[in-house]
């Protein structure tokens, strides 16, 4: 089942993948967040959670292994 994710403030909600319910919550103040696949509200927002993770890691990731070859690259220019 799809959800949407819509957050007020600090508040994440998951709503199912409803467009009318979706444009009321939208009316008063909610803001889109994402939509995603799950069983229920919770797991939804565990969904949204693990892809905002995943988000940060795949770059911080690459710097990890980009940075000894910058270091040799340095090194190597260097001397």
């Amino acid at each position: 089942m799809d959800f949407y994710i819509l957050k007020k403030q600090q508040e994440l909600i998951a709503i199912p993948a409803d467009e009318q319910s979706c444009k009321q919550y939208l009316d008063s103040g909610y803001f889109y967040i994402d939509k995603v696949a799950a069983c229920n509200e919770t797991n939804a927002l565990k969904v949204l959670q693990s892809k905002q993770t995943k988000a940060l890691k795949v770059p911080l990731i690459m710097a990890l292994f980009a940075l000894p070859l910058v270091l040799f690259a340095w090194y190597s220019l260097s001397n």
